[in-house]
């Protein structure tokens, strides 16, 4: 281990080799500041750091190339000088001003010029003064030659320098040097074969796997690094301490399998792999007083299993952390055969001592690969944890919320070791308490109806507009009294409180008035769309049992409940007066699609409507829309938004016609002329009627039913700026929407719009599958209940849908089946369907994940990921994409872009471009013609592909066909498209290497996907192409064995 030639240059270790990985291209500098308490003699404290400099040979180091070596190497300055200390003195005694701001800016100018490899000084100080006999010293070092590990330890020999007066002796010191040195001969030494076995066996298929993946995350402009630090009272840490004791263990080792478990609480997967940031001076205690480059970035595989107990999972993870220990130096730091373990991070570290007078205020930060890192400092009487997060990714408030999560997950863990890891807390008492209240606000909204309250406003403003349909208009008074005379003849049709009326009726001015002439009835309304199939009618008036259906005209046959609008208004009804709509009454019944296949109706009733209009009405500020549009099928609920909201405040509701709604230039022509205000409609099917030479679109806005995409916004921020968009959100059952958010004009769009504001009465819970709340960032259902939840449904079918509250005795919940969590600054973001997650190759995915993903990419307009089964019965997924026609994107650019995005099983198999999408009449995308677009696509002949011309291309198409079940695949296809995957490329590889005896590499198929270039790239590989063809004529051993 003693370097024979001190003179000689040296290669670089694997450590400062991996720091392009670890740190980026311009790796940036550790920094470690001091506060200093009481009198200080500036020229001692001078002469201490540059002492304690001068015994580390790596601070004297020269890196730069040598003659006759390819690459960087090192060695050590000639005459073994020591460079000059850069030293700057920032004076803030009496400045005004922020003075943390202050010295935070003096700490920043300390890294500035960068640090680059040939630097003569590879050590920088500063130290700020500051009133009060206090000040601070600030190292920083070039982070080719020193880790953060080195400069805690010379602010450590420092201290000691001041306090003793004793220096480091180099000449006893072991020197980084000597390391490298000593690195070289363990890599040629016997064990090196064992060592990377151990981690060749370790990965095995993990170099699949992916970091976790966090609903925390999000892309946003680049930024500063954010930190939080949590100091542990010493309570705390005696309790770690003597858990960690107990078990044998380091309490280092605990912190961290609590950090990558709370983790695993947060992942949408059943594996993740995280990146341990290992310093190897703990391995050695020659090198304990080394400065030098020794951290690591190790990967540690964790398990998702909330069903393991704490104790499990922490002996699991601590004996794979000594395992790793152990064979540490023969990790391919340099090039690591998986890079997902260093988005996310865990750091161990030595604390400063407790000294006032010498205290250290600022840790080097972990490494900057890390999007996220927890570092545990312990040591010297002090323990804390502190969370460094690239701003990019993690805003303050994440940061904030996960560390919090994490000091109740392991108070609980200390608690009881024993229980589940799904079941240990990560919410406190009051803050699951301050969680739900804020989920439930609660106003004084009055009580009354809808059509109480339009009939006021044809009291108080008589001859305001009320409805328009292409050329007829009514007023205000002319609305009430036709809607009068219709109730009359309604109820000689039994009309009365307790009976339900069938409107099959087109979008149109007369079924607005028989809405409201139902209502004065006191029966309910059952729209049912005349566009239906004849089936789904016949089926949902047989179960609703109304009692009349009211038509335009009777069809040829009529039964005995059908009635015609012609001649009904004005019938003799009797002249008894009309019972009118009471609050407890049923307003609706609409029939949404269940999940046995037969569609069950959802009844909602006044006192519902009521809230839902009143407080919809405030949160949007729907009184200020005086003209709004219908647009859509009132037999779903989505344009209930502008059918009342605009009559209850007095407004005028303009119904479309269908030739408004049938392309992008007649529907702009009726927003022009009709002066439409107000709209309320799906994000794609808005998104179709844009494609105007002159798009026009309200003053405001309401977009609800599906994903606003960021691509969507963007367009409607460009074409109409002040446009006031809000985003919706509720189902059937919690009568029309429960949650808005205001979009803020100019602010940057994220991927998903979230929901913040949640209607007044309402209440959100989000509840994992115990019915807990989940902490925010946690995936959970949501639930609703409150003011606005439905009666039911008809018959009592589908009652397993709604369940008790259990933190409201005596009150109910709708389970909605939608996912959503928790977004640390308040609100919720929408993550897709339970329902509709689906397994590929073991992991779980959401569809809607995918979708997000793709919507965000440049020249997709809409994105839909359908779940399929492939000709051997394996699930796939398949992308159904609608091009923006401005610039749309190709299949190859957004495989490659989703490759960055996404893990490989969260990939497409395939990608169908469609010209539409098909909606369903109410404006949401229609899922089964949508599957029977892509089993259409699937059924259609591929394009032409020639057959293999060789032994070698019969053989790889054999292989090829094969792992992907087909019958057969021509040379010119493409492995990926047919729905290849990272796992078959390794099956695939490894009949090559077998059949061929040829080794290769993983990418050589990503970079050759067809038979015909692979072949090619393997016949430059072999060297002997005759050779390779003689093997590939051979009679080739079974493929694959099940």
């Amino acid at each position: 281990m003693r370097l024979q030639n001190f003179e000689a240059s040296l290669p670089l270790a694997p450590e400062q080799l991996a720091l392009h990985g670890t740190h980026g291209e311009a790796p940036a500098p550790g920094v470690i500041a001091i506060d200093i308490a009481g009198p200080l003699d500036e020229e001692r404290l001078r002469d201490a750091v540059g002492h304690v400099a001068a015994a580390h040979g790596a601070l004297r180091h020269v890196i730069g190339e040598a003659e006759g070596y390819r690459g960087l190497r090192q060695w050590v300055r000639a005459g073994n000088a020591v460079p000059v200390l850069p030293w700057r003195r920032v004076d803030l005694r009496g400045e005004r001003g922020d003075a943390p701001a202050l010295r935070r800016a003096a700490l920043d100018t300390l890294c500035e010029p960068a640090f680059a490899p040939g630097d003569d000084a590879h050590l920088r100080a500063a130290l700020i003064l500051l009133d009060g006999e206090r000040a601070t010293l600030a190292l920083a070092a070039n982070p080719w030659v020193a880790d953060g590990g080195s400069l805690r330890l010379l602010a450590r020999q420092v201290g000691e320098a001041l306090r003793q007066g004793a220096f480091p002796d180099a000449e006893a010191s072991f020197q980084y040097a000597q390391f490298v040195e000593w690195r070289q001969e363990l890599a040629a030494g016997d064990d090196a074969r064992a060592g990377e076995r151990y981690w060749a066996e370790f990965l095995g298929d993990l170099a699949a796997l992916e970091a976790p993946r966090l609903a925390l995350r999000s892309d946003g402009p680049a930024g500063a690094r954010v930190q939080r630090s949590q100091p542990l009272d010493s309570v705390l840490a005696a309790r770690i301490a003597s858990m960690a004791q107990a078990r044998g263990l380091a309490p280092a080792q605990l912190v961290q399998a609590a950090w990558w478990l709370l983790l695993s609480r947060h992942h949408r997967g059943t594996r993740f792999i995280g990146g341990w940031q290992h310093d190897c001076r703990a391995d050695y205690e020659v090198t304990a007083g080394t400065a030098g480059v020794f951290d690591k970035v190790l990967p540690v595989l964790v398990e998702a299993d909330g069903c393991a107990g704490f104790d499990e999972a922490l002996a699991r993870i601590a004996a794979m952390l000594s395992a790793h220990s152990e064979a540490q130096e023969y990790w391919q730091a340099a090039a690591p055969p998986t890079e997902a373990h260093l988005r996310v991070g865990f750091e161990a570290i030595e604390a400063g001592q407790d000294d006032p007078a010498w205290r250290v205020a600022e840790q080097p930060a972990p490494a900057a690969c890390f999007e996220l890192a927890m570092q545990f400092a312990w040591g010297g009487g002090n323990a804390s944890v502190a969370l460094h997060a690239d701003a990019a990714h993690y805003g303050q408030d994440a940061v904030d919320a996960l560390l919090r999560q994490f000091g109740v997950f392991l108070q609980g863990l200390l608690d009881n070791p024993a229980a589940p890891v799904a079941d240990l807390p990560l919410l406190d008492a009051d803050a699951q308490a301050a969680l739900l209240t804020a989920l439930a606000p609660q106003a004084d909204l009055g009580i009354g109806t809808v059509p109480g309250q339009v009939a006021a406003h044809a009291a108080r403003t008589p001859q305001a507009p009320a409805v328009e349909d292409g050329e007829h208009r009514l007023s205000h008074a002319e609305f009430d009294r036709r809607v009068t005379q219709l109730a009359q003849g309604l109820r000689a049709r039994g009309a009365a409180p307790g009976a339900l009326v069938a409107l099959q009726l087109p979008r149109s001015l007369d079924l607005v008035v028989a809405i409201f002439a139902v209502w004065r009835t006191g029966a309910g309304c059952l729209p049912v769309d005349p566009e239906w199939p004849a089936a789904r009618r016949e089926a949902v008036l047989a179960d609703a049992r109304p009692a009349c259906v009211l038509h335009p005209v009777l069809p040829p046959e009529p039964a005995a409940h059908d009635v015609a609008l012609e001649g009904l208004e004005g019938a003799d009804g009797g002249g008894e007066p009309l019972a009118g709509a009471a609050p407890e009454g049923v307003a609706y019944v609409l029939y949404t699609s269940g999940s046995t296949g037969r569609p069950k109706g959802g009844v909602v009733t006044h006192a519902a409507l009521f809230n839902y209009v009143a407080a919809a009405s405030w949160a949007m500020d729907l009184a200020s829309v005086r003209r709004w549009a219908l647009t859509s099928s009132v037999a779903a609920d989505l344009g209930n938004t502008a059918l009342f909201g605009s009559l209850f405040n007095g407004a005028c509701l303009v119904v479309a016609q269908p030739e408004d709604m049938q392309d992008a230039e007649s529907f702009a022509r009726f927003m022009r002329s009709r002066e439409i205000d107000g709209l309320k409609i799906v994000p794609s099917h808005l998104e179709a009627l844009l494609d105007s030479a002159s798009p026009v679109l309200p003053a405001r806005l309401v977009l609800g039913g599906e994903a606003a995409p960021r691509a969507l916004l963007a367009r409607i921020a460009r074409i109409a700026p002040a446009c006031r968009v809000h985003n919706h959100y509720g189902p059937t059952e919690a009568t029309v929407g429960v949650m808005v958010h205001a979009v803020t004009p100019g602010a940057a769009l994220p991927e998903l719009l979230p929901l913040t504001q949640v209607l007044a009465n309402n209440r959100v819970r989000v509840l994992d599958e115990a019915l807990r709340p989940v902490a925010e960032g946690q995936l959970g259902q949501l639930y609703l209940g409150g003011a606005q939840l439905a009666r039911g449904y008809l018959h009592g079918v589908g009652a397993e849908a709604f369940i008790d509250d259990p933190f409201q005795p005596g009150e109910r919940l709708y389970r909605t089946g939608d996912l959503g969590c928790l977004l640390p600054g308040g609100g919720i973001r929408l993550a897709g369907r339970a329902d509709q997650q689906v397994k590929i190759r073991g992991f779980r995915v959401e569809p809607a994940e995918i979708e997000a993903a793709l919507i965000a990419q440049p020249g997709v307009r809409q994105a839909i990921v359908l779940a399929s089964q492939d000709d051997a019965g394996r699930t796939r997924l398949c992308a159904c994409l609608q091009a923006d026609e401005a610039a749309p994107a190709d299949t190859d650019t957004l495989r490659m872009r989703l490759a960055a995005l996404l893990p490989a099983y969260m990939q497409p198999a395939a990608y169908v471009w469609l010209r539409e999408i098909p909606r369903l009449p109410n404006g949401k995308i229609d899922r089964l013609a949508l599957a029977a677009s892509v089993d259409g696509a699937a059924a259609s002949p591929a394009k032409a592909s020639r057959p293999p011309r060789d032994a070698l291309e019969s053989a790889l198409a054999q292989a090829m066909a094969q792992l992907l079940g087909r019958d057969a695949v021509g040379i010119d296809d493409d492995f990926f498209e047919l729905g290849g995957h990272s796992l078959l490329v390794i099956k695939l590889v490894a009949r090559i290497r077998k059949q061929f005896e040829l080794q290769v590499a993983p990418g050589l198929v990503f970079d050759h996907p067809s038979v015909a270039a692979l072949a090619v790239a393997l016949r430059a590989a072999a060297g002997d192409a005759e050779a390779l063809e003689q093997r590939a004529r051979a009679a080739p051993p079974p493929l694959f064995v099940a």
